[in-house]
């Protein structure tokens, strides 16, 4: 028979949305259990080698993402995870935001971990659920399987960390793919290449900005050579996107998958090493374990090619090697809940705000087609949007919060909400929200945005 505990709050999934919903929570005197599948915390930005936060920033170079994500981001500069410039946040001349926040997965980890367990979270991880405990159209708890056997964790109020929305699908939840055909963004297997000259690099970014994307969002008001005369620092270009020639010489010779126009890498605090995102996966569903094996299997396949693309067409690269790979794939789309409300593409495009918004998002609408061809739409004027709360509370399913990129949204205003950056103040807003169920009696979709918005101010995020 499987055991059986309680808390007031559980949160499924740590991706850092989860792991920062429950801090939030905990810090609001509730117990919380957080639980992973892995046997460490930071979810795709840990396991995924993501290797940045995007971003904290609006393009007009306000903060838009503080409180507990920027106590993480503090705390990864003291332990030399995150560079101290900027307080961790490099400007970022590619102009899909103002700036990015490279992070050291193995330094997150802990930092996640020790935020965790001095809020006092209690953790469970090695640890995968299996579905929610349903008591009609309320999730009262979350089945789950690890070493010990199977065990029932009963909770008042559930949050959905999981990415793919898996509990709120579970429990009848209402929930969108993809596009209108279920398709869904590429997947990428994200890598670091160490040996590698950035001096060498920058050097060709100066002498060939046309080969790079600079400045992308209108709003920057500067042509690609002027930013590339402006840089003094391989520091000061954290995000690479470019070599378009060299990735279209390379497919000519069979030497780079058919998938990518251009290659995408970021710099990291450890000397010599970068982070690369320049695999793709083309028409795999990522709520498919079938498909999401063959994925990987690809995945494997393309990093070596990518690595050997490196070596031979990247000015500084001549001598890199593969460091390491990433331990979980890079999803960038999955199934999507229908909430209360719905972050509309024309509300981000807009930069709307309302007096029901519990986080703010900035970053470009960041989409990769089926086809593969990536398309960003910029929100307007280098302004944010507003996130409302009611996006993190599923239709006809109670007792229930979403924390991360499943919160309701349309295709396009997803492909910008799903950054981390963003996806860290909304789990702040559903832990926090959580926290206020448990101390009111009430469901989620009672709670008193007013109340919500105004302990969340309290709390240094901005709302």
């Amino acid at each position: 028979m499987a055991s059986e505990h309680t808390f007031d709050v559980v949160v499924v999934g740590a991706g850092m949305p989860g792991v920062v919903a429950a801090v939030a929570a905990a810090r609001n005197n509730v117990s919380v259990l957080l639980t992973d599948r892995f046997p460490f915390l930071g979810g795709n930005a840990t396991a995924g080698l993501l290797g940045n936060f995007l971003t904290f920033h609006n393009m007009r170079g306000e903060q838009i993402c503080a409180g507990i994500p920027q106590e993480i981001v503090d705390e990864c500069i003291r332990l030399g995870g995150c560079f101290p410039d900027h307080r961790g946040h490099l400007p970022n001349p590619y102009g899909n935001a103002y700036s990015v926040t490279p992070v050291d997965a193995e330094v997150l980890k802990l930092v996640a971990q020790k935020l965790c367990v001095t809020s006092g979270v209690h953790l469970m991880l090695d640890t995968y659920t299996i579905g929610p405990i349903l008591e009609g159209a309320q999730v009262v708890g979350i089945r789950v399987v690890n070493k010990s056997g199977e065990q029932r964790i009963r909770a008042k109020i559930v949050v959905d960390g999981s990415g793919d929305a898996d509990l709120v699908a579970q429990a009848g939840g209402p929930v969108l793919l993809g596009d209108d055909a279920g398709r869904t963004m590429s997947i990428s297997l994200f890598f670091r290449l160490g040996g590698v000259h950035l001096e060498r690099h920058l050097q060709y970014v100066k002498e060939r900005p046309d080969q790079f994307l600079l400045g992308e969002d209108p709003f920057v008001g500067k042509s690609r050579a002027e930013i590339a005369a402006g840089l003094t620092h391989w520091k000061d270009y954290p995000l690479v996107t470019g070599y378009f020639e060299a990735v279209q010489a390379a497919k000519a010779r069979g030497e780079f998958h058919k998938n990518r126009e251009r290659v995408v890498f970021s710099v990291t605090t450890i000397p010599g090493v970068v982070t690369v995102n320049s695999t793709s996966m083309l028409g795999y569903n990522p709520t498919d374990a079938s498909a999401l094996t063959q994925a990987a299997l690809e995945g494997r396949e393309q990093v070596q090619a990518v690595a050997h693309f490196f070596r031979r067409y990247v000015p500084g690269f001549e001598d890199a090697f593969v460091l390491d790979s990433a331990a979980a794939l890079g999803v960038r789309e999955s199934r999507r809940i229908v909430g209360e409300e719905v972050l509309t593409t024309e509300a981000c495009l807009a930069g709307m705000k309302t007096k029901r918004d519990i986080a703010r998002g900035s970053y470009a609408l960041d989409v990769h087609e089926p086809s593969g061809k990536i398309v960003h739409k910029h929100v307007a004027h280098g302004e944010s949007y507003g996130i409302p709360y009611g996006c993190l509370v599923p239709k006809k399913v109670e007792k229930i919060l979403v924390a991360g990129r499943s919160l309701s949204s349309e295709r396009y205003a997803n492909g910008s909400v799903r950054v981390q950056a963003h996806v860290m103040a909304v789990g702040q807003a559903a832990g926090t929200a959580a926290a206020l169920c448990v101390a009111e009696g009430r469901p989620p979709r009672e709670v008193a945005v007013k109340d919500l918005r105004e302990r969340l101010k309290g709390q240094g995020a901005v709302v």
